[in-house]
């Protein structure tokens, strides 16, 4: 596992009622005969082969990025981060991200820590952040789908807390320490850790969407194992994407000639017996066949958004294994365009964005301005926030003051004065930024 590392100057279903159509019964009745069985197969073949081709490699589809993740620790002036996810992740599959802050030298954790996460797409969207979050033994541990596969970046700012915050001194058991002991009920004996702010980056390898389901045959004792997955690291809405079907039996070999009834609809989850009915129903052909377990099709969606793909499943009587009827339900993601990078994030003319602890903490961190210019902070985060000049060092030196700023609120300041004007959160005292005026 590799990581990208920045230090600063300074010391975070759809459901898709499908209405259940009734369709006819795929299964073919044992009682007939072998002749009429093998017809049916050539039948369904030539109607697959003529709408979609089925291809023996269709699971060999290249990938330039690696198939397993590996566990990594990044150590930085003292601190040590730990972070790691599952060897496989899968675009849209809930994935558990574990990271904990160390103290490099004995490996305790660390006590009282702030932090905020953010995690990237492979286009550099936004697709999971956090507000300003505080962890007491330094384990940052959440769960996040990544959308679209590829290389997805999760971002952790870390940042501690030391003697002082709103002018005020911090209690010693609210400091962060490096948690020798390890209890948190015996600071004293836990030496001060006040190691500022860090911010790491480490990259995460998503494989394209798959889901494996098990399920209950019709025929009595009998499971089947059915697996959906994509060719491509993302869906992309109004482009063909193919859909691998792969049906094997429960020791895991292919389960030949099963058929499949496979249908495709966009909506919402609905209660009430009466509420209205989702999107229309996406044709997919109608019934599909496969002669070793595996069946392709290619499906345009029209819109982004999740989809549910129902699959309706036979076996017929030349088939290796009887299982008779299953059905299940995938849902799939579509997403809005792809190979475009997020644009920049563009915060108003003379307007900076208070983000929290997200790098790099107010948005623009440095702005130069005219004398006479009103400047306006927006707290974006979700958290209390100040703007307060002067320095975490010698503490506010009078000049401008918002006071708490909740979530959502704003505050104007006019500087008449050429200079050099220092600010900082006196919340989260590594929050800092800069106004230069002329």
């Amino acid at each position: 596992m590799s990581c990208r590392y920045i230090q600063f100057d300074f010391v975070i279903d759809l459901e898709i009622l499908l209405n259940n159509k009734s369709w006819y019964n795929l299964r073919m009745k044992k009682l007939l005969s072998a002749s009429i069985a093998m017809g049916t197969i050539a039948l369904f073949a030539f109607a697959i082969i003529s709408e979609n081709t089925y291809e023996s490699n269709v699971y060999a589809a290249p990938t330039s990025i690696p198939q397993e993740n590996q566990q990594g620790q990044t150590t930085s002036n003292g601190i040590k981060v730990e972070f790691g996810v599952p060897s496989k992740v899968y675009a849209t599959e809930l994935t558990p991200v574990k990271i904990k802050v160390t103290d490099a030298n004995s490996g305790a954790n660390l006590s009282h820590v702030d932090w905020a996460i953010v995690v990237k797409d492979p286009h550099g969207n936004v697709v999971y952040k956090t507000t300003t979050g505080h962890s007491h033994m330094g384990i940052m541990d959440f769960n996040v789908a990544f959308p679209i596969g590829g290389e997805n970046i999760i971002s952790l700012t870390s940042s501690s807390i030391g003697s002082k915050m709103m002018g005020m001194d911090v209690p010693l058991m609210a400091r962060t320490h490096t948690m020798s002991s390890g209890d948190l009920m015996t600071f004293e004996k836990d030496a001060e850790n006040n190691f500022g702010s860090r911010t790491f980056e480490y990259p995460v390898y998503v494989l394209p969407q798959k889901q494996t389901r098990v399920l209950d045959g019709s025929e009595k004792g009998t499971t089947v194992n059915v697996e959906l997955a994509t060719s491509s690291n993302e869906i992309i809405a109004g482009q063909p994407t193919t859909l691998l079907l792969t049906v094997t039996q429960p020791n895991g070999d292919m389960l030949t000639h099963p058929d499949a009834l496979i249908s495709v609809r966009k909506g919402t989850y609905k209660v009430s017996s009466s509420a209205e009915a989702g999107d229309p129903m996406m044709p997919m052909n109608g019934a599909y066949h496969g002669h070793v377990g595996q069946m392709s099709y290619t499906a345009t969606f029209p819109s982004a958004g999740n989809y549910i793909v129902n699959v309706d499943l036979n076996s017929l009587p030349v088939s290796n294994y009887q299982f008779g009827h299953a059905s299940v339900r995938f849902n799939v993601l579509a997403s809005d365009s792809s190979g475009e990078t997020a644009a920049t994030m563009k915060t108003a003319a003379n307007h900076i964005d208070i983000l929290g602890l997200e790098s790099p903490f107010y948005s623009p961190n440095g702005i130069n301005v005219k004398t006479g210019t009103t400047l306006t902070f927006d707290n974006v985060d979700g958290n209390f926030h100040t703007v307060t000049s002067g320095t975490p060092e010698s503490g506010p030196d009078g000049k401008f003051d918002s006071g708490l700023l909740a979530s959502g609120q704003s505050f104007d300041v006019k500087l008449d004065k050429p200079g050099k004007y220092d600010y900082f959160c006196t919340i989260h005292t590594t929050m800092r930024g800069t106004i230069t005026v002329s």
